[in-house]
């Protein structure tokens, strides 16, 4: 068995899985609304779900403590969304994030891993929103596509930065 020199951080295949997860929701959103098979499935999100637990315990062995506690909620967020996850999941799960900000604010991780927090958050509070039929219609539909886009955008830059580490992390 060959050992490392260097421990891979798990980060980057977790933010990769986020935008994988994102960019489907994104579009469906923007493009796909009426058109029933352009809708990411239930087991789509089951599966997405349980690979970012994956990478929370991958965290976890690596000695992140706010990567095993980010990647842990947006794991078991994702996943609870292919479980059919209600309205007030959702909510409580955007306040999580909201607190994970925070914490991302007092330990000073990259702006841009602060900033992937706030799209987070709000994909899961506008879905929180729709489902209390808060926020409905077309508007509904734009405003989450949009997020989630922002969401894909950030996850996807900053899993390139770390990979391959010729992008900036900021």
């Amino acid at each position: 068995m060959v050992e490392c020199q260097k421990c891979l951080d798990p980060t980057a295949f977790g933010l990769f899985l986020v935008a994988t997860v994102s960019l489907p929701l994104a579009l469906w959103q923007l493009i796909g609304v009426n058109d029933v098979y352009g809708l990411p499935t239930a087991d789509f999100f089951k599966l997405i779900g349980i690979l970012i637990l994956a990478v929370a315990f991958l965290a976890y062995r690596s000695d992140s403590n706010f990567g095993f506690i980010v990647f842990g909620l947006v794991g078991a967020a994702v996943a609870m969304t292919g479980f059919g996850m209600g309205a007030w999941e959702n909510i409580t799960f955007a306040l999580m994030f909201v607190l994970a900000i925070i914490w991302s604010l007092f330990v000073k991780t990259p702006k841009n891993l602060s900033l992937i927090l706030v799209t987070t958050t709000l994909v899961f509070l506008v879905v929180g929103l729709i489902q209390l039929d808060v926020i409905t219609g077309d508007s509904a539909h734009w405003i989450l596509g949009i997020v989630a886009l922002f969401n894909f955008l950030f996850n996807i830059f900053m899993a390139y930065a770390l990979a391959t580490e010729k992008l900036p992390v900021f």
